[in-house]
């Protein structure tokens, strides 16, 4: 059985006026434990320096049809 982690990034935007904006983003992360979710979101992020995990939760969703 699959577990799907929901997983909220945090990005941050410098706006045209110089202004840094905060973005939440979200999302679906097959994974067995929060700290693979998470590991995964870093793996995905690689090179990036502006987001932050600030989220990790079991989603309640059984299956993905692509």
């Amino acid at each position: 059985m699959n577990n799907y982690w929901q997983v909220t990034v945090q990005l941050q935007h410098e706006s045209d006026k110089g202004k840094i904006q905060r973005v939440n983003e979200q999302y679906i992360v097959d994974a067995i434990s929060a700290t693979e979710a998470e590991s995964k979101i870093y793996k995905e992020f690689e090179g990036e320096s502006n987001f932050e995990v600030i989220r990790v939760a079991q989603t309640k969703i059984i299956k993905i049809i692509e």
